[in-house]
């Protein structure tokens, strides 16, 4: 029992905001919370080949893409217009591939959980080309462009190259619990950060709230209904959904911060709360 607690991603999420909120601000949090990230990437990509089957994968590859990277990424920049205040947390979130959980929520959901596989690998891949152009094509005077490839090398092209020296050499259970160790880390200190925005500027919160809201179910519910519709096979549509509603928050809490202060990080730990949410009514079958 006590193994499943700590194991559980929602879990950590839930105890790292309120302590988050309780505790407020902490020295060198956000040295902390990028080596926490660096640590959770490598991890949780050690027991994942990075051998991409194209010829056999390639359908599933453009589906994650364009469900990703062109419906979810243009829903959230649209909002990011609405929003000015938070454009650049906006942008960012747009910028980023989806979590790395969308593999092991795919075996719990009963996806094809070699098809999120494969599809992961590809998109993350693909960031580290999409993440600089998305965010220079909106915010290029805004950017300084060697923290931007500085937080791309540490946050994402390190981690890959570090998790191929423990490939396979560290148990599943125990990579889960290092993982959620580390993003506990990472939304206790962002949520530390911004804990003043989130306890005075109310109507922005519930603004925030609804988009986020509706970035995470409305994405994923439609992407659902559609495909239960046009008859494609329910393995497919949980994978289908996962990609349409989920981004690498984490990711985005450091680099958002790191460009442009914590403030920009605050989308990120609202819709994070969202996609917690999410996953719990998925796995109950509520959605």
């Amino acid at each position: 029992m006590l193994s499943k607690v700590i194991s559980s991603f929602s879990f950590s999420v839930i105890i790292a905001v309120i302590l988050g909120l309780i505790f407020g601000d902490i020295p060198h949090g956000n040295e902390l919370a990028t080596l926490a990230l660096f640590l959770a990437m490598t991890f949780s990509i050690s027991n994942i080949s990075i051998r991409i089957k194209i010829r056999e994968e390639y359908k599933e590859l453009i589906y994650a893409f364009l469900l990703n990277y062109v419906f979810l990424s243009s829903i959230i920049i649209a909002m990011g217009f609405f929003m000015k205040k938070y454009f650049e947390g906006f942008i960012v979130m747009a910028s980023v591939p989806p979590a790395i959980l969308v593999v092991p929520l795919s075996g719990t959901l009963k996806g094809e959980k070699k098809h999120s596989l494969f599809s992961l690998v590809f998109l993350y891949i693909l960031s580290i080309f999409l993440m600089p152009f998305l965010i220079l094509l909106f915010l290029s005077e805004k950017v300084n462009n060697i923290i931007l490839i500085k937080n791309i090398l540490i946050l994402v092209i390190l981690p890959i190259f570090v998790s191929r020296l423990i490939y396979r050499k560290i148990e599943e259970s125990k990579i889960k619990i290092i993982s959620n160790a580390m993003f506990f880390i990472i939304i206790f200190t962002m949520v530390g950060k911004n804990r003043n925005f989130l306890f005075e500027d109310s109507f922005f919160l519930i603004l925030l709230a609804s988009m986020m809201a509706i970035r995470t179910f409305g994405t994923g519910g439609i992407v659902k209904i559609i495909g239960k519709k046009f008859g494609v096979d329910e393995k497919n549509i949980v994978n289908y959904a996962l990609f349409s509603s989920f981004k690498n928050e984490g990711l985005v809490m450091l680099l958002a911060s790191s460009l442009f202060g914590y403030y920009a990080s605050i989308p990120a730990v609202v819709a994070l709360i969202f996609e917690v949410i999410w996953i719990c009514c998925m796995e109950a079958k509520i959605v």
